[in-house]
């Protein structure tokens, strides 16, 4: 029904934003990931959005996201039983997109239970139902099964001491692609976190 929103943003909540599309507020319900990113009041924004009806209550919420494929990842999510919007937007404000597209692939619903906070019956579920979708879906270049090993062993490392797991996968994302094992990208990912504490 409104596919994006575009406008001059007029408030901004712990979960959700207000956006002014001439003269009319829409609230957009955004992801963690969205909302530490997004600018000031009364800058200009855009978000890919997906609109919901709840038949139960009659409740109207939009879900926005920064990009057209963090939107199709997400109705592609809620396809799955037991996923609702909610679930599908924690989902992906965890993890990146390639990451989250590779560990479907790979059948890995250990790595899907920790980010994503779903049970084991519902990472499996994820896994069977969307195994050959993913494969079809472009979400950009992905990562070898390798790399993602490592970089969620850095991940872990990150947060076993005391950083939160958000915290962690975006300056794990920084690391250079010369940092191959999970050693050296939790040595670096801990350089550039102390350079940012100056």
């Amino acid at each position: 029904m409104i596919g994006s929103i575009a406008g001059k943003l007029l408030n901004i909540s712990k979960k959700y934003v207000i956006v002014d599309v001439n003269g009319v507020g829409y609230r957009v319900t955004l992801g963690e990931k969205i909302m530490k990113s997004i600018a000031k009041i009364g800058s200009e924004v855009k978000f890919f959005t997906h609109f919901t009806l709840n038949p139960r209550d009659g409740a109207v919420e939009l879900y926005g996201f920064a990009t057209n494929e963090e939107l199709n990842f997400f109705e592609l999510l809620t396809t799955v039983s037991g996923v609702g919007p909610k679930s599908a937007q924690a989902i992906l404000s965890n993890v990146d997109l390639q990451t989250l597209q590779m560990a479907i692939m790979r059948g890995d619903d250990s790595y899907l239970r920790k980010v994503s906070g779903v049970g084991e019956k519902t990472a499996k579920r994820l896994i069977l139902e969307l195994k050959n979708k993913v494969m079809a879906t472009d979400v950009g270049p992905t990562k070898s099964g390798g790399e993602l090993s490592s970089q969620e062993e850095a991940v872990d490392a990150l947060v076993s001491l005391g950083y939160s797991a958000y915290q962690a996968r975006e300056v794990v994302k920084q690391v250079s692609d010369k940092a191959k094992t999970s050693e050296d990208k939790i040595q670096e990912a801990l350089r550039i976190l102390g350079k940012s504490k100056r």
